[in-house]
């Protein structure tokens, strides 16, 4: 029986040594999934934060090319603006000399460019600026009689008067 004794405490000392090697190893595996764990939780936060790094990137880069937009079209509005203003500028300019020939009465127009004298029977003159000279100040409508030598005029307010010429 001895021999059955020692086999039968070989038997546990080769099932012990067997349960302490599994022990190990699964104590070595638990180590080797949580290493695992560790290491793509890890890369996870890291693959995350260059996600987000990647993507703040984008919205200055977004930011900045919008900045730039906006800064160009401003640029452009303004040089718009600044050639919209030269060009009712000129347009004034050339339409100016065509506004006041309307004003003036083509009579008159064609009057100052003519040297005008009355002149008399008796050999007296006047111009257009000597008549106006003798008028007073209220005079807005004038009628020259040289052969009665006056000038007879309307004023503002309906007043009336004459004027000799010589």
């Amino acid at each position: 029986m001895a021999t059955k004794k020692k086999v039968t405490e070989e038997v546990k000392a080769t099932a012990k040594k067997v349960s302490d090697k599994a022990a190990a190893e699964k104590i070595e595996a638990k180590k080797t999934v949580r290493a695992a764990a560790r290491n793509t939780k890890a890369k996870a936060a890291a693959s995350k934060e260059k996600a987000a790094v990647k993507k703040a990137e984008k919205q200055e880069v977004k930011a900045a090319v919008s900045a730039e937009v906006k800064d160009k079209k401003d640029a452009v509005k303004i040089e718009a603006a600044k050639k919209t203003r030269a060009a009712g500028r000129k347009v004034k300019e050339a339409v100016a000399p065509a506004k006041e020939a309307v004003k003036k009465p083509v009579a008159k127009a064609k009057a100052a460019k003519v040297n005008l004298v009355f002149e008399s029977l008796l050999g007296g003159t006047v111009t257009p600026e000597d008549i106006i000279s003798k008028l007073p100040k209220e005079a807005v409508s004038a009628y020259v009689k040289i052969e009665e030598n006056t000038i007879y005029w309307v004023g503002k307010n309906g007043e009336m008067g004459s004027v000799e010429i010589w």
